[in-house]
């Protein structure tokens, strides 16, 4: 990174840790904080495409826009593998890594139209075991029609090297480096699953991993 993007993204973290203290942001209730949009050639910056192919295996996966203006991860796998893509870490600032604060939110939420294969959503927080995942399905209700899966952050499930860690250590969700999908069945065939954005998300009844108290104005009788 050059110094000029350097200081650009400190200049950008410093307002953003400045608004948070003055506006106490945590103590304010927001319904959404966008993370990626995938409807434009420059959006393709933000990831990285993954599969085995790169180590001398046959799958083959491919990130592109398609002409309605959605990312398409689409393949042909000749010999089972895997085939996965992340978003790239944050730029850091200056005086530090920065990252993506999730806590304020209960879901992940994914505008998507896939088809019948089977696909993980995954987390990368800040942890000491590189190797350290969080993992979710995402399941499809509809295959070939867009829809919004909502998954609650407190559901994903902690692996390493695709193994399930027994003691289950809570997402730190302060500090969330990455999001991706990678495609879970294993079998033999083509594959594609359209993206439109991803966002951290709450409904009106939802305050993070609390239920939200709405209160409505009654008039008071004293008598």
């Amino acid at each position: 990174m050059s110094y000029t993007k350097l200081l650009a993204q400190t200049s950008k973290a410093l307002r953003g840790e400045t608004r948070k203290a003055l506006q106490a942001n945590h103590l304010v209730w927001q319904q959404e904080m966008p993370m990626f949009r995938l409807n434009a050639p420059e959006h393709l910056n933000d990831w990285v495409v993954g599969c085995d192919q790169d180590i001398g295996g046959f799958s083959r996966a491919k990130l592109d826009i398609t002409p309605q203006g959605t990312v398409p991860k689409d393949a042909k796998i000749a010999r089972s593998g895997y085939a996965a893509i992340r978003s790239k870490k944050l730029p850091r600032s200056l005086f530090s890594e920065t990252y993506w604060d999730t806590s304020p939110f209960r879901y992940l939420a994914l505008r998507v139209k896939g088809d019948d294969r089977k696909y993980l959503v995954n987390i990368r927080g800040a942890s000491f075991m590189k190797t350290d995942l969080y993992q979710h399905r995402l399941f499809l209700r509809t295959p070939g029609q867009w829809e919004t899966v909502h998954i609650p952050f407190r559901y994903f499930t902690l692996t390493n090297n695709g193994a399930f860690v027994a003691q289950d250590i809570g997402m730190f969700r302060e500090k969330i480096e990455t999001v991706g999908l990678s495609l879970s069945d294993k079998h033999q065939g083509p594959f594609r699953l359209e993206i439109d954005w991803i966002k951290a998300y709450n409904t009106n009844e939802t305050d993070g991993d609390n239920d939200r108290l709405i209160y409505e104005h009654q008039p008071m009788n004293l008598f």
